[in-house]
């Protein structure tokens, strides 16, 4: 009673000091820089709600470190083990999962240091990596170390989690999940097959139970083939540009049958250009419906490095003269022959010859991997349950006009509406039921 007294009159004395201090300014005693300086407002968000939360680094290589963020589920580590752990795979790639999943679609606060109503910590446990190595809080000591390809940043990963469970050995029976995003989607199943394989040989203590993949750059023949139409039936491209924009895409397409990867990224170049110059509009390729991010994603950087990363000098965790970015252009520069990569075969492999429940999940606004591409790949799958799920009926999702789903087995796939390629913050309600849909055990 006394603790609960003592920390209640804390908050009571903090928002005392918070007006006196606007008082002050009002009466120009004191000047705004020296307010602004005094008020942190993410410490600030924290003392109202304390969610306790874990940050480390891990060597994955000799020189080349990775860090992540558990936040514990409810902000208590008391039981947390006990209930579902999530670990998020981000895109890009080259985005961070440190502020982008954390502050922009899934962490407990939002961008604006404010709780979020619909965060995935609530009865659950998520983790956050930054990755590759060189994205966010994740550093290399040489540019050289920096990944190439999808194959050593999955490994990367692997190895990450796997010193996480050795870690943190409390969670080690937990059931626990991959979801993933964009790029990340790509690389989930090849990450997923890798830790299965690992489990199986016995070299990693995980109770792996499932995979979401959101906005997955699974099959980049089929989005890139999407493209056109998608832009064309929205009204985003003309007749003129959506005829040349076909052509292009079928070279891509050709390119990625033909393996040769590098001219497929070229052509993209030029798909992408086409498209920017004679839209007549700015394209937010998020989602289609809105305005661009990147003035947000700016913002959280100047907030991150200002409010955030100094609580983390405080446990010792980081070098303070490292910027954190919301991308890292090297990170994206050093895997640009591996974007048309796709990574079909491993989502088949899982679903031949694992328990894993899977579940795809798109929203109808995304232009980076439009709906249909999505749809398209996903029907092309090659597994014992693909004639069953080619004839599935499709179930309303919950709310009112919020999208579909259909299943067969263990796989399911979510045509999610009013949502662009971040599912958790566009759509919510969605969201959570394809949350809880993979962490159900019926088929």
């Amino acid at each position: 009673m006394f603790a609960w007294t003592t920390f209640y009159l804390s908050l009571v004395n903090l928002k005392i000091m918070r007006y006196y201090l606007v008082f002050l300014v009002a009466l120009g005693y004191v000047k705004a820089e020296v307010f602004y300086e005094e008020i942190n407002p993410y410490t600030e968000a924290l003392s109202y709600t304390p969610w306790k939360s874990v940050q480390k680094y891990v060597e994955v290589r000799p020189g080349a470190f990775m860090f992540y963020w558990l936040y514990y589920a409810d902000g208590t580590s008391y039981g947390a083990d006990r209930k579902p752990l999530v670990i998020w795979i981000q895109g890009g790639p080259g985005l961070a999962a440190s502020g982008i999943a954390n502050f922009m679609e899934l962490g407990p606060f939002d961008m604006h240091m404010q709780p979020r109503n619909h965060t995935w910590v609530k009865g659950r446990n998520v983790l956050l990596i930054d990755h590759p190595v060189g994205t966010g809080f994740s550093y290399v000591t040489d540019k050289k170390l920096l990944v190439k390809t999808d194959r050593q940043m999955a490994t990367d990963l692997a190895r990450a989690i796997k010193t996480f469970f050795r870690t943190h050995k409390e969670f080690r029976k937990t059931p626990t999940y991959l979801f993933s995003q964009s790029y990340g989607g790509k690389l989930c199943p090849r990450l997923a097959y890798y830790l299965h394989t690992a489990i199986e040989k016995k070299r990693l203590k995980m109770n792996f139970k499932g995979i979401g993949i959101g906005s997955g750059w699974v099959d980049p023949k089929e989005s890139t083939l999407a493209h056109p139409s998608f832009l064309y039936n929205m009204g985003a491209i003309d007749q003129n540009t959506y005829m040349k924009c076909v052509v292009i895409s079928k070279r891509i397409a050709y390119a990625v049958e033909q393996k040769n990867y590098v001219a497929a990224g070229e052509y993209d170049a030029i798909l992408y250009r086409t498209v920017t110059q004679e839209s007549g509009m700015e394209i937010n390729f998020n989602n289609i419906n809105q305005v661009d991010t990147n003035g947000a994603l700016i913002l959280l950087e100047k907030k991150i490095n200002k409010y955030v990363k100094p609580t983390l000098k405080i446990v010792k965790i980081v070098n303070q003269s490292l910027e954190w970015s919301y991308i890292s252009e090297d990170v994206f520069q050093s895997l640009n022959r591996s974007f048309f990569v796709p990574s079909m075969k491993f989502l088949e492999m899982l679903l031949n010859k694992t328990q894993l429940n899977i579940a795809v999940y798109n929203g109808n606004l995304d232009v980076v991997t439009p709906l249909a591409g999505a749809s398209n790949w996903a029907h092309k799958l090659n597994w014992y349950g693909a004639d069953e799920f080619k004839n599935a009926k499709r179930i309303k999702i919950n709310g009112h006009r919020t999208g579909f789903y259909k299943k067969a087995h263990r796989f399911s796939f979510w045509w999610v509406f009013g949502s662009g390629h971040w599912v958790p913050e566009d759509n919510p309600v969605a969201m959570e039921q394809i949350l809880e849909h993979v962490m159900s055990s019926d088929e």
